[in-house]
């Protein structure tokens, strides 16, 4: 019987999309409390999220296993997370002289004790594979986050950044008029700010 449904479900596209709609939904708002997000969200299993301000735009993937570990986080549209892709950072306060460590994070409510600035990915971002994104970092639109990357700064617009800690590697596009036309055609933000010579 559940061999047949299962086919079923896989021969129907339509029903496919309805079953994958209402699972991504049970998980993001039921298992992890999510209620703000876009359209066509695709939310993988094991995904942890610790805070329920967590926003989410439109036409976005994130992969099995990611951990959003930040308060404050922002996800535009069209962002493509990889599994285990993890945010994280800001919940520490190493500097309280006579407190181990251990205590420095949650008080007795298991809430944090620290000062958490966020995190922001904008749209059409890339992130690779296992990669950590550290508190108080924003991804700028059309970038690209290399597998294993440790980002601890900025990372400007329509760049690609890998490396522990993650370094520009190099620009998406070749030249400035190919980012602005392509940040148009996304309906992006970023070609807004950008002087065309």
């Amino acid at each position: 019987m559940l061999g047949k449904l299962k086919q079923l479900i896989k021969s129907n596209k339509s029903l496919a999309y309805g079953v994958r709609r209402c699972r991504t939904w049970l998980h993001a708002n039921l298992r992890c409390g999510i209620r703000n997000y876009g359209h066509n969200l695709q939310f993988n299993r094991g995904v942890v999220v610790c805070f329920r301000d967590l926003k989410i735009g439109h036409d976005v993937f994130i992969g099995y296993d990611c951990y959003f570990g930040v308060q404050n986080i922002q996800i535009g549209n069209y962002v493509q997370l990889a599994p285990k892709v993890a945010i994280t950072g800001g919940d520490h306060l190493i500097e309280v002289i006579g407190t181990p460590m251990i205590k420095t994070g949650l008080d007795a409510s298991r809430e944090i004790q620290a000062t958490q600035k966020g995190v922001v990915i904008q749209d059409d971002v890339w992130v690779g594979l296992g990669a950590i994104i550290m508190d108080g970092v924003t991804i700028g639109e059309g970038s690209i986050i290399g597998a294993g990357s440790v980002v601890t700064k900025d990372v400007p617009p329509y760049t690609i950044f890998a490396g522990c800690p993650a370094k520009k590697i190099r620009d998406r596009f070749l030249n400035q008029n190919d980012r602005v036309e392509h940040s148009k055609k996304i309906n992006g933000t970023w070609h807004r700010s950008v002087d065309i010579k």
